[in-house]
């Protein structure tokens, strides 16, 4: 019995990690429009598509609607501005 609850939690580990990847907290560079804000957070639109974004650093609604450069790193799918150029 013991055995078998093993390769089960075994089982689901190496599942669990299927799909996954790892993302590392580099710093990214992206250009584009600042169109949207929706609570806390904007929409950046660029060649490449839409990027959420928000800021602690930076009062965004002072770019709405300019075209900027914005580096910072993502969390999750939201990128965190650190500065604009």
């Amino acid at each position: 019995m013991k055995k078998i609850f093993l390769i089960l939690l075994f089982s689901v580990f190496i599942l669990s990690n299927c799909g996954s990847t790892v993302q590392t907290n580099a710093t990214v560079t992206k250009t584009g429009t600042l169109t949207i804000k929706s609570g806390e957070e904007y929409l950046l639109k660029t060649d490449d598509g839409i990027v959420n974004m928000t800021s602690i650093k930076i009062n965004l609604d002072n770019y709405m609607k300019q075209k900027i450069t914005v580096t910072g790193q993502f969390s999750g799918s939201t990128l965190y501005v650190d500065e604009i150029n």
